[in-house]
């Protein structure tokens, strides 16, 4: 069954402060078209500026997810994206009257609530859904973080949380059915931090509007009768805070026994919603948070172009390949005798390309370089690299058949090593910069792993129509 695209019946608001900036603010979900999208717009700036939340738009996640445009920011919108990704709504304008929506109770719940008071429309375009093809891992050994991505028929996730201290330790849960389970398992799970980072978030002049009504404060060190006081005034409390046998400042009781890694699935869904598309696969995360939930959103991000260029100019992938020469000519504009890249192995936009030369006798230049000495010319392998380049540049494009790819110069070119008849050559390529058609290029070429040529190339991307 083929599922559709999902907007809201009606407008509806939600109110409060913020978590960080302790602003007040009014959050406002409309419905929108079709390919809309989510997107942020905010009604407290001149001309209202729309921010769209992808995760081209991050620019900090250093205490939780924040998008921006230049200087506008709109901070901790997890558990926004997170409402109505686990509700499956593609396409909302949200208005916001301050720069960070409601922090509410610390949970999504706020939000799903409001979303279900008006109602959910289902609209006629068919929903996009990535399905993850190949294991995507993200992993960071200085901290543990492990983020693995693999094949799976729907969209799951398995979370583990791992901290020394009693009130938390080890804490595992899963989630099969977004559906079923969303709403009724993780939706009101709270954010939570330690004391020994709230004091310190105070300091920083952040969590302007952080309670124990919208956080669970978790103790992490022994607190003796002198700082009672302080900690009632840093909470806004009226009454006498207590330590908790719970492990958790003033006895505040969990909704779930493994509230907490609730709450990091929960994130991740919010985090993950940043892709602007639902995935199908399954994601198992090891002492996660917002960092690496984004890196890992920027891989599947990069996987999700390049399987998108592959069905455009390949019609389908394979192990071996990513373009066969068929589809490099519907990309690269050369043709016999120069056209030197045969496929292309392994593709990054935006980062990295590999292509791959095989080297015949055949080849017309053998012919008078050198008679009864073949040798490739050096000048050719660089074209190669070039190629290759182009390839790159123009995958990280749009309509990339529209336009041609200039070689503006060539820095600290190399030859290390004769390529003759039989050699295969790789042809890798590390984009350095890329800017208003404007770019600059690493190359080397390969027989064997061992460098045979080597270039820094700078080139410009003009559209047919121009030339």
């Amino acid at each position: 069954m083929i599922k559709t695209q999902r907007t809201i019946k009606g407008s509806i608001s939600y109110s409060g402060i913020g978590l960080h900036t302790g602003e007040p603010c009014s959050l406002t979900f409309h419905p929108a078209p079709e390919g809309h999208g989510i997107r942020f717009r905010r009604q407290d700036i001149p001309n209202s500026p729309i921010i769209p939340a992808t995760i081209d738009h991050v620019v900090d996640i250093s205490r939780g997810t924040i998008l921006g445009i230049k200087d506008i920011r709109i901070h901790t919108v997890e558990h926004v994206m997170a409402a109505l990704s686990g509700l499956e709504i593609d396409n909302v304008l949200i208005d916001l009257t301050a720069g960070e929506p409601p922090v509410g109770d610390g949970s999504a719940m706020p939000f799903v609530e409001a979303i279900n008071t008006i109602g959910i429309e289902e609209q006629t375009a068919p929903k996009e859904y990535l399905e993850i093809e190949k294991t995507i891992i993200y992993h960071n050994e200085e901290k543990g973080i492990d983020l693995v991505v693999v094949p799976a028929p729907t969209f799951r996730i398995t979370y583990m949380i791992d901290y020394r201290n009693p009130a938390l330790g080890t804490q595992y849960t899963s989630l099969y059915d977004l559906q079923e389970e969303f709403v009724s398992e993780f939706a009101s799970s709270r954010t939570f931090c330690f004391l020994s980072e709230v004091e310190s978030l105070k300091e920083q002049g952040l969590i302007k509007g952080g309670n124990l009504e919208n956080s669970v404060v978790i103790l992490d060190r022994e607190i003796d009768d002198s700082e009672f006081d302080r900690l009632k005034k840093m909470f806004n409390l009226n009454t006498d805070v207590i330590r908790g046998d719970n492990g958790i400042l003033d006895g505040r009781k969990l909704r779930y026994y493994n509230e907490p890694v609730r709450h990091k699935l929960l994130d991740l869904i919010g985090d993950l919603a940043l892709l602007g598309f639902p995935i199908k696969g399954h994601i198992l995360a090891a002492r996660a948070g917002h960092a690496a939930h984004v890196e890992l959103v920027r891989m599947i991000r990069k996987e999700y172009e390049k399987n998108k260029i592959i069905r455009t100019y390949q019609g389908k992938s394979s192990k071996d390949f990513i373009f066969d020469a068929a589809a490099i000519t519907r990309i690269l504009p050369h043709r016999y005798p120069f056209l030197l890249v045969d496929k292309i192995i392994d593709l990054s936009p935006g980062e990295r390309v590999t292509g791959v030369k095989c080297v015949t006798y055949n080849e017309h230049f053998f012919q008078g370089h050198f008679p009864g000495y073949p040798i490739m010319p050096g000048v050719l392998i660089i074209e190669a690299l070039g190629q290759a380049g182009g390839l790159l540049l123009l995958n990280s494009l749009e309509h990339p058949e529209t336009k041609l790819v200039f070689f503006t110069g060539m820095d600290e070119v190399r030859f290390r090593k004769p390529v003759i008849p039989g050699d295969q050559l790789f042809l890798k390529i590390e984009l350095e910069f890329f800017r208003r058609g404007i770019c600059r290029m690493k190359g080397k070429a390969y027989v064997n792993d061992v460098v045979v040529a080597e270039a820094i190339m700078s080139a410009v991307v003009r559209d047919k129509e121009e030339v």
